[in-house]
């Protein structure tokens, strides 16, 4: 029999491995956890082969994780999708999910998606231990949920995954793994080796399980030295020094400088390895190299990696080259990325080799809008370190850094890059006077944002921006929300008390110029604001007439932000006319357009419309899970609309009773509120509180509290605030009619708020069952609500003033007209459960 070379690269797979290889398909998730260098990722490279050859119709989804940043995992995320391009650029729009809303929509898209598939679906993320964030691991319990029944998730990690109680949580739904399940006992060992076409006697066999305690890539390596030099390796040496010793110093000069320069990639393709090289034996390099090294994979996709514990060791090597070597390695790799429009690793790849002029060019092109909040540090760090000579010469970047700064909200930073503008065109003399021109308004335009919310400011800066420029600004991306996600633009800029029709009329003339350099962005925004202020005016009509053309101007120029603000006025209109119906098919269609549009940002400002409503009738049980739980902080809404959210948070808590909170919160809506200054939330703040101190008896701080909202609103004749939270403060409101403050004003808002108390009313009645009263008198009706509302007994005897005692009288008699039996949380679900039937 002639002689067979020992196959060292052949997979090899215990029959023990197998059989738990076999169970995944069982498990919607299965975690692979063990030590780096046990072959996890070989076993399930090898497992999903096999599944592919078994069941053609298997879909297979790979990730690889390279860096703790989730921006990276969800780029990659989306990528790992790229059959399902629709589905992928959709997840590309979302963004990494971080809230309540954008979770139940990743869910949807998911499962909307891969519904069609007839196969089993199986995602296979490894090198999981690499992305120490904990909000993965919730996206990744959701992400399992989402999927269809026939879909898999299967983690691949160094490190625990999910905590004991996520575990529990999660039950037979998981499946594990561990490092024994992958650990080689001795006669596996002598397995592998007959696989490799290696003899080894007992004696040796006994001493390779006693050095590598069935650890198969400590195993690899001393079979892989034992075929070079016939002796086994040192269980003293650490494994990096090993790789070192058995798979780099072996190799050819030449192999070993492709091997280190090749490693500076995560992972690369054959196109990537030949421009990286730049010599034309790349292919016989590379295929020498994948052939004889086992740290070394082809994807299915073509694409090469590493394995971490050779990527480790080339990378140490790299390092020790000189530093002329290593910046032109990393700008070949950062102008590689950037011919492929792969521009985050670009910027990284050339900010490596402090390739300067490489990262600005990068940064012109890219406009900054690969880079995220995460990215933050970074961003500043290259700023400060690039030579002021190399950002004079390029202006353009200067202005693209300026806008990205104020998203960074780095003030600071914008003023010296305003500096470092002026210089720059001072030092240029190419540049034409129109092209300094242009420069000059691109940064007139990044400077109009640190005065955001004063208009006159803004103004100002919009106007010397649109007599420089003659094209549109560099400086905004027009399909970005004009209203920062606020729901309102009279929330968002009305400032000063007694000043609304002056900024009504700032309004009206600065828009044209800021339309002309925005080509329409925010386009309607003016009409916006006056409907708003007619509608606060209780002018409803005029109202209607500035939001219809507000939405017309919107529809034009698809600014959908505008067109939220208009849906959530005609909603608020429509409760004033008793009509839920079209309040459904407002914020429906709405929420269809959102969708449709991929307008992802925007869901949560419909959210906090729809919560808003709620509040105002009554249903906060009826709101947005996220916003009824407080959830505020995890909302992906901008800065400048959390005013806004406070508010309509702060309403919801008035309409569910939470008195105390509502007083709780005053000192830090107040602080929000005056950063930048809101008049409209501050003056809904004081009718929240006014009303929470009633609740609690405190009549003197109530109507001190009312009387600083009228004060705050009638200077501008605002008065829907107050008709809108009648239930609440009418009978201060007519104390104070009666003492003589404000007597007109109060009797015009009295007027509108027994239009609003009847539209709510016969809405309670049309629509959510409040006219049957279950053969129960008022009052046991009444308890009988707050009771399903889950409220203790305590809380219902504060609320309507009565003993404790009577209020569990009531309960009592309650359950027996309801023939309600059983304990008393089970008597509370089935009353909880009869009247939202009825609902």
């Amino acid at each position: 029999m002639s002689y067979q070379p020992p196959r060292l690269n052949h997979v090899f797979i215990s029959d023990r491995l197998k059989q738990q290889l076999v169970e995944i398909k069982k498990y919607p998730i299965t975690t692979v956890i063990a030590p780096m260098g046990f072959g996890k990722t070989t076993a399930l490279n090898w497992w999903a082969k096999q599944m592919t050859k078994k069941y053609e119709d298997s879909v297979i989804i790979r990730q690889m994780i390279v860096s703790d940043s989730l921006g990276d995992f969800w780029t990659g995320f989306c990528r790992a999708f790229k059959e399902e391009p629709d589905l992928a650029e959709k997840l590309k729009e979302l963004g990494f999910p971080k809230d309540a809303t954008s979770m139940a929509l990743f869910s949807e898209l998911i499962r909307d998606a891969l519904s069609g598939i007839k196969g089993h679906i199986y995602y296979i993320l490894d090198d999981l231990h690499l992305l120490r964030q904990e909000s993965l691991t919730s996206l990744l319990m959701m992400f399992s949920g989402s999927m269809p029944e026939y879909a898999h998730i299967i983690l691949i990690s160094r490190n625990q995954i999910f905590t004991d109680e996520e575990k529990m949580r999660l039950g037979s739904l998981l499946f594990e793994i561990r490092t024994e399940d992958l650990r080689l006992s001795r006669n596996e060992i002598s397995s592998y080796a007959k696989h490799c076409g290696l003899e080894i006697s007992k004696d040796e066999l006994d001493e390779l399980s006693l050095l590598t305690e069935g650890w198969i890539s400590m195993i690899y390596l001393n079979f892989k030295s034992y075929v070079q030099n016939g002796t086994w390796l040192s269980k003293s040496s650490d494994i990096l020094t090993l790789i070192d010793e058995v798979l780099l110093k072996p190799l050819p000069l030449r192999h070993r400088k492709f091997l280190i320069l090749i490693g500076m990639a995560d992972e690369f393709t054959p196109e990537q390895a030949a421009y990286l090289w730049g010599q034309s034996d790349w292919r016989e390099l590379l295929d020498s190299l994948t052939k004889n090294n086992a740290f070394i994979t082809k994807e299915d996709n073509g694409v090469y990696r590493y394995h971490y514990m050779l990527s480790l060791c080339v990378r140490r090597k790299f390092a020790q080259k000189p530093d002329k070597y290593k910046k032109d390695s990393y700008s070949r790799l950062g102008a590689w990325y950037f011919k492929q429009e792969e521009y985050l690793p670009a910027y990284y790849a050339y900010a490596c080799g402090t390739d300067w002029k490489g990262l600005l060019k990068v940064l012109e092109r890219d406009k900054g809008e690969s880079l995220n909040a995460e990215h933050s540090k970074d961003f500043f760090g290259w700023m400060r370190d690039c030579p002021e000579e190399i950002l004079l010469t390029n202006p353009v970047a200067i202005i693209v850094c300026m806008v990205k700064m104020f998203s960074y909200n780095n003030i600071a930073e914008i003023k010296r890059l305003k500096k470092l503008l002026l210089k720059a065109l001072d030092q240029n003399p190419k540049l034409t006077l129109q092209e300094r021109n242009n420069l000059l308004g691109d940064a007139e335009v990044a400077e109009s944002f640190l005065c955001y919310n004063d208009l006159s400011a803004m103004c100002a800066h919009h106007k010397r921006a649109c007599a420089l420029l003659n094209r549109t600004t560099i400086s905004v991306d027009k399909t970005e929300a004009w209203t920062f996600s606020a729901p309102s633009v009279l929330m968002m800029y009305h400032r000063r008390v007694g000043y609304a029709d002056s900024e009504n009329a700032e309004m009206k003339g600065c828009m044209p110029y800021y339309y002309k350099i925005f080509d329409g962005h925010g386009a309607g925004s003016e009409h916006s604001f006056a409907a708003d202020l007619h509608y606060e005016r209780g002018q409803i009509t005029d109202a209607d007439i500035s939001n219809r053309m507000a939405l017309s101007a919107a529809k034009q120029k698809n600014q959908y932000s505008i067109m939220v603000c208009c849906g959530f006025l005609s909603m608020r209109m429509a409760l004033l006319d008793g009509d839920y119906d079209k309040i459904k098919k407002l914020g429906d269609e709405l929420r269809d357009l959102l969708y449709k549009e991929r307008q992802y940002t925007l869901l949560n400002t419909l959210d906090m419309c729809l919560g808003f409503i709620y509040a105002l009738l009554g249903y906060p049980d009826k709101a947005p899970v996220w916003m009824a739980e407080g959830k505020l902080t995890e909302a992906l809404v901008m800065f400048p609309a959390t005013p806004m959210l406070n508010t309509f948070y702060n309403h919801l808590l008035l309409a569910k009773g939470e008195w105390t909170e509502v007083i709780a919160r005053k000192e830090d809506c107040l602080k929000l509120y005056s950063i930048y200054p809101s008049i409209l939330c501050e003056i809904r703040l004081h009718i929240q509180l006014s009303a929470a101190f009633l609740k609690l008896d405190r009549r003197m701080e109530a109507l001190t509290e009312l009387k600083t909202a009228l004060d705050l609103a009638l200077p501008d004749r605002i008065i829907t605030p107050f008709a809108e939270s009648e239930e609440y403060i009418s009978e201060l409101l007519e104390e104070l009619k009666n003492k003589g403050v404000y007597s007109a004003e109060i009797t015009k808002i009295m007027v509108l708020a027994v239009k609003f108390r009847e539209a709510r009313q016969n809405i309670g009645k049309d629509y959510f069952g409040e006219d049957k009263d279950y053969g129960l008198t008022n009052r046991e009706l009444k308890i009988a609500r707050l009771a399903a509302q889950r409220k203790t007994n305590t809380e219902i005897a504060i609320e309507l003033k009565l003993a404790q005692g009577t209020v569990r009288n009531h309960l009592s008699r309650v359950y027996d007209k309801l023939g309600i039996s059983g304990d008393g949380k089970n008597k509370r679900l089935a009353l909880e459960s009869i009247l939202k039937v009825d609902e």
